[in-house]
């Protein structure tokens, strides 16, 4: 049978602690695997103080770091990772934050999946232990730019985002989904496919955090590529180890700039 190459991209950022669970978590997955495969981890530590050394080591892991010890936001840190380490070289490619696990059933679920070729972005069961829910899909449709504008100006004011978080954004429900087509999955966890590369080629978003999942999104329609919903593949969110840090202010600064971005880039 042959061998399946597997690429993990994943960013840390003062989550050294965590990281050792994910890494851990990706070792457990691996020895349940029923098939042959390598898994290769690319590790970029944005880290801009207190850095520590990240040693990690694994008998079934082969593991990279790459010790950027500045913040270069979470697509930046990955573009850097993936100009070292070229994801055309593997059948799939993960981008992922370390404040996920992945299910001992992980790589099973994921190699006896059968993407189309014409499949670029494999959204998981990326369930949060917080919320007590799936996190995908995380986009359905394409957004209507008007929603993308509202959007911009609410993060423009963090007051009235405030607002909106409180009273529009707590009422809505939350939802089931079958598998199946969808416009962008949750950022936190995106498995890639080699197609994917081939098409769009590698990781070119120039915005610090945030709509990520739109960018690959708008790259997948732009390319005639899928973006399929599989909960039969799960990870769980060990909840935003990095972005609960930020202050409102930055936080809707981030957002303001990434839709101003995406509306620019896509939406003219």
């Amino acid at each position: 049978m042959e061998t399946k190459h597997i690429a993990i991209y994943c960013v840390t950022y003062h989550s050294y602690e965590v990281l050792k669970d994910y890494v851990a978590s990706i070792e457990a997955a691996i020895r349940n695997a029923s098939e042959d495969l390598q898994v290769s981890l690319m590790i970029a530590d944005n880290t801009d103080d207190n850095q520590q050394t990240i040693s990690e080591v694994s008998e079934v892991i082969d593991i990279h770091v790459l010790p950027l010890h500045e913040n270069t936001g979470y697509f930046g840190a990955v573009k850097k990772l993936m100009e070292k380490y070229a994801p055309t070289d593997f059948d799939y490619a993960i981008i992922s934050n370390v404040d996920v696990l992945l299910d001992v059933d992980f790589f099973n679920q994921l190699l006896s999946y059968n993407p189309g070729t014409d499949t670029g972005w494999i959204a998981p069961q990326i369930y949060s232990q917080l919320e007590q829910r799936d996190r995908n899909p995380k986009i359905m449709q394409r957004y209507a730019k008007k929603k993308l504008m509202i959007l911009r100006a609410l993060f423009r004011v963090p007051i009235l985002y405030n607002l909106y978080t409180h009273t529009v954004y707590k009422s809505k429900k939350l939802m089931t989904h079958q598998r199946g087509d969808i416009y962008a999955g949750h950022g936190s966890f995106i498995i890639l496919t080699n197609t994917f590369f081939q098409q769009c080629g590698i990781i070119d978003y120039p915005v610090f955090l945030f709509c990520e999942e739109i960018y690959l999104g708008e790259q997948c329609l732009r390319h005639g590529l899928k973006v399929t919903y599989e909960p039969s593949i799960k990870v769980m969110d060990a909840e935003h180890a990095s972005t609960s840090t930020f202050k409102r202010a930055r936080y809707c600064k981030y957002n303001y700039d990434a839709i101003s971005y995406i509306l620019a880039s896509y939406y003219a």
